[in-house]
């Protein structure tokens, strides 16, 4: 696909780019059938007067879709790829949004052990939506990225719901975090990488904070948590 062509889904434009997608993101936004399942969930969740923080914002198509077509008051994109984050903010331009922010920084859990300088490595692979905090599985670069506390990223953005797919982060994202304003976490669990001790801990640190699993909108591995 050449450099120009623009793709169109569900009301959302998004430029092509050699660098960021892969013939098999291109296939699947020319059959608009990229990220439809969490498409066809956000509705079911977020409401206009929502402010989102999303953690791991990918191409920026699930930004752009809620802040355009759902029109939630703000949605605050933090994605730890560098190029990433440049293209999410190209695809928002081409929306014409002003209701998105994105930083480009890795968000740790409350009790995380930041280094002196506030930067850690992040482990860039192919496709991109691979690259993660795990220095294993051939990365094809490393990246040393600022990092921010989730609780601070919460209070911040003036979070009220958090959509999150970190390729294992969410693990240990949770641990001992503020969670302050949010009351729903839509989650992609990747079992691959966090096994079931992994998927334990992600749902026990929820409880412990009042949050319960919504089966009317979770399915397969993407779950919605909600506050009591």
């Amino acid at each position: 696909m050449p450099d120009g062509h623009i793709y169109e889904l569900n009301g959302v434009r998004l430029p092509h780019d050699d660098a960021i997608i892969t013939p098999q993101v291109a296939a699947a936004l020319t059959r608009g059938n990229y990220e439809r399942p969490e498409v066809l969930a956000t509705p079911m969740f977020l409401d206009p007067e929502d402010r989102v923080l999303e953690l791991g914002a990918g191409i920026g198509y699930i930004s752009s879709y809620i802040a355009k077509v759902i029109g939630v008051a703000h949605v605050t994109c933090v994605e730890a790829n560098p190029k990433l984050a440049e293209y999410i903010r190209r695809a928002h331009d081409m929306q014409g949004l002003s209701n998105t922010t994105v930083k480009n920084c890795v968000a740790v859990s409350g009790n995380a052990d930041l280094s002196p300088e506030k930067e850690m490595n992040f482990y860039i692979r192919e496709p991109f939506w691979s690259s993660s905090l795990d220095p294993g599985r051939d990365p094809v670069s490393v990246e040393r990225i600022s990092q921010e506390v989730l609780s601070d990223l919460i209070k911040d953005a003036g979070a009220t719901a958090m959509i999150v797919d970190i390729e294992g982060g969410e693990r240990d994202i949770f641990r001992d975090a503020d969670l302050g304003s949010v009351r729903k976490i839509y989650v992609e669990l990747h079992t691959r990488y966090i096994r079931a001790r992994g998927i334990k801990a992600c749902f026990d640190a929820l409880s412990a904070q009042g949050f319960y699993y919504d089966q009317r909108v979770s399915h397969g591995g993407v779950v919605l948590f909600r506050k009591l």
